[in-house]
């Protein structure tokens, strides 16, 4: 019994004053969050699937008001369209555009559920981009 309390004090006065040296969940993930701030890179959460067309700012492919998004924001380089992701998320499209992050701004007909539109500044480009299946990052 006098051993069993002998280790007991021992752990006990281990606990009060030895540092931990296994880093918390809260201490990894500050750890890893000023990295990420200091390489101004990106980690993806989720990598998934998806069809990519293309639009452009024209009544035929939009509504009443084609330079205006759902976001309320004007059209820009880098924003898209899609129904499945909140707005403003950003994400990146490694296969056709490298390390560019696009944000979700707009919104498609409801019938496009797993579907992803690049704004596009005329409709050429739109139609030359074509539709791809590709891997998409979600940030």
């Amino acid at each position: 019994m006098r051993s069993k309390n002998g280790l007991l004090v021992v752990l006990f006065f281990l606990f009060l004053f030895c540092e931990p040296t296994i880093p918390t969940v809260l201490e990894k993930y500050f750890f890893y969050r000023e990295k990420i701030e200091e390489e101004n890179t990106y980690r993806p959460t989720q990598t998934i699937l998806v069809t990519v067309t293309a639009y452009s700012s024209t009544p035929d492919q939009t509504n009443d008001s084609p330079f205006i998004m759902a976001s309320g924001k004007r059209v820009y380089d880098g924003a898209i369209a899609a129904n499945f992701l909140p707005t403003g998320t950003q994400v990146m499209l490694p296969e056709i555009y490298g390390e560019k992050v696009f944000t979700v701004e707009d919104r498609m007909h409801r019938r496009f559920s797993d579907r992803v539109d690049v704004w596009m500044e005329t409709r050429e480009e739109a139609l030359q981009f074509g539709i791809k299946r590709v891997a998409m990052k979600i940030l």
